[in-house]
């Protein structure tokens, strides 16, 4: 399976890091998230993966092909969405297509054929002759998109998409994004954790420079501690789980029932139920706490 390799990656500017010895791969057939507050490090990262700037040390393999090495190579297989996209307004839709085709120098039939394909995806079908200057923002971001995609690169990179879309327009623009990520490498560089909830499927957290987090998106709200109600007070319940590695973190009381929240370092919460589940006394509830991907982020960033 195709995917982007990124190893011991470091950039420092004047003696300040940049980013230091980022290690992460990004997978084809997903969608992965570049999350970070500002000063991060995320626009260094972005610019050394796209071959705008060079690492100090450090390799991005696509494929087992070095960015180092054969640039250009790896560049004809991208497709960038930067945050702010040069569209020429006195252009048509189809123009500026015709223009993106032309520059990258497209085989005629092969052009044709994706740019029926990319109007298509993008919904521009019924703006091929509308002047760009005229268009919503939602519609132009959708153009730079489908510029973006034209050559049908391998490996998709984009840098805060949905910026300034109104809800229709972002919610189709997501919709968009989970076709590309059925069949690309993505990568999406976003300040709106809704948007990496919604339509990521991995995240990549930077913090300071370094990566402090490499996940799932559904691990992120995964958290090892959990709510338990049972009929029982707190010393049956730490004799049950002693040597267990379980921690009671809580105790109250409600009527003849016992409101605990529960943790432990090793052992999953499906885990822990299975060693309460045994005793004999009646259980009400048992649930994991989930965090939202807020409340993780924000605990993921702090100094």
């Amino acid at each position: 399976m195709a995917s982007l390799q990124v190893s011991d990656l470091s950039k420092s500017y004047f003696g300040k890091v940049a980013i230091s010895n980022l290690n992460f791969t990004i997978p084809k057939n997903k969608i992965t998230g570049l999350l970070g507050p500002n000063g991060a490090g995320k626009t260094t990262a972005l610019r050394i993966l796209t071959g705008f700037i060079q690492p100090d040390k450090g390799s991005v393999l696509l494929d087992g092909v070095s960015l180092e090495k054969d640039p250009q190579k790896i560049k004809r297989r991208l497709g960038y969405l930067p945050e702010s996209s040069a569209i020429y307004p006195d252009m048509t839709v189809g123009e500026y297509l015709d223009f993106i085709g032309n520059a990258r120098g497209m085989d005629s039939s092969f052009f044709k054929k994706r740019k029926r394909e990319v109007l298509e995806i993008c919904d521009l079908r019924s703006q091929t002759f509308s002047l760009a200057g005229i268009l919503s923002k939602g519609t132009r971001q959708r153009l730079a998109l489908a510029g973006a995609l034209l050559h049908d690169p391998d490996w998709v990179v984009l840098d805060e998409p949905s910026s300034g879309l109104d809800p229709i327009q972002i919610s189709h623009f997501r919709e968009v994004l989970r076709n590309l990520g059925k069949n690309k490498i993505v990568l999406l560089s976003t300040h709106i954790l809704s948007e990496v909830e919604e339509t990521c499927d991995h995240a990549l957290v930077l913090h300071k420079g370094n990566l402090v987090a490499d996940l799932p998106v559904s691990e992120f709200k995964r958290s090892d501690s959990v709510l338990l109600i049972a009929k029982a007070d707190k010393e049956i319940l730490k004799k049950v789980l002693e040597g267990k590695n379980v921690q009671i973190l809580s105790a109250e009381k409600e009527g003849e029932y016992t409101k605990f929240r529960l943790e432990s370092s090793s052992l999953k919460p499906e885990e822990i139920f299975e060693i309460i589940r045994k005793e004999s006394f009646p259980i009400s509830e048992y649930k994991i706490s989930q965090k939202s991907l807020e409340s993780v982020f924000q605990d993921l960033v702090s100094d």
